[in-house]
């Protein structure tokens, strides 16, 4: 965990550091046209280097550079930067996500967001924390997630991740707020990780129709944890919790695990 915590911090000072000017990040496209910098290979070269020194035999596994976790010893994975267009558009949604795997499973998720200051973590089991860095020389503070203490006085907030042939997903969700079932919708794209951490605090449910790949280990473990160690869960279109790796179609993530039913009916009953 102390480790997990140093270098984030580490790597935060990276990205805010090379975040105030986009336009001298080097960056190119991948095959599947996606962006991706060096800083990324930089920050992930930072974690291999600076981990085995306190974990010689650890596997690693990096959304830029592979790997495969390894069944029976410790495994850290990271994306470095989730949300490359966030940054390259000088944006607050992106992150960087890191979880420690022992014999295959994930037992510590933590995701940062540098733009804001937030460090979400948890290991497996425990309450989810949340520390707001200072950024105006103010202190720095932690709470336990969730943030909202009453899972019942509050609007259903929603925030969906925007993606190509969605035009049902927005009837449905449309169809709820007509109804005042749903008060306030929103889609922002970027990291899902921050999104996850964002669900994690309790007020907004978020809802995902992840795309053709099924989810990598980098991709959700770490935001799953937060959440699950915050009282809430994430769910497949069944309502059933989704895995750490391999999940593919719709998820819903949340604390306000009583509003789950309604979004999935809709989902049953408009087929988004």
């Amino acid at each position: 965990m102390s480790y997990g915590l140093w270098s984030l911090l580490k790597i935060g000072n990276l990205i805010r550091s090379a975040r105030i000017l986009p336009a001298q990040i080097s960056c190119k496209n991948k095959d599947d046209g996606t962006p991706t910098t060096d800083l990324e290979k930089k920050i992930e070269e930072f974690v291999v280097e600076t981990a085995r020194q306190f974990f010689p035999e650890l596997a690693f596994v990096g959304e830029e550079s592979g790997g495969e976790l390894a069944s029976e010893r410790i495994s850290i994975v990271l994306d470095p930067i989730d949300g490359t267009r966030s940054l390259l558009s000088h944006t607050e949604s992106c992150t960087t996500s890191l979880a420690f795997f022992r014999n295959g499973y994930p037992f510590i998720g933590m995701v940062l967001n540098p733009v804001t200051g937030e460090l979400g973590y948890a290991i497996k089991g425990n309450n989810t924390r949340l520390i707001q860095l200072s950024l105006f020389t103010e202190e720095d503070y932690a709470v336990d997630l969730p943030t909202r203490q009453n899972a019942r006085a509050r609007a259903c907030l929603v925030n969906f991740q925007p993606a190509r042939n969605n035009e049902n997903l927005v009837r449905s969700l449309h169809h709820l707020w007509q109804q005042g079932k749903v008060q306030f919708v929103k889609s922002i794209g970027g990291s899902p990780s921050w999104a996850l951490l964002e669900a994690a605090k309790g007020h907004f449910i978020y809802i995902n129709h992840w795309g053709a790949s099924p989810a990598a280990s980098y991709d959700l473990a770490a935001g799953i944890i937060l959440v699950r160690g915050a009282g809430g869960e994430v769910v497949n279109e069944e309502g059933s919790p989704i895995p750490f790796v391999g999940h593919q179609g719709l998820l819903i993530a949340g604390v306000a695990v009583d509003d789950f039913p309604e979004l999935l009916s809709i989902r049953y009953k408009n087929q988004f």
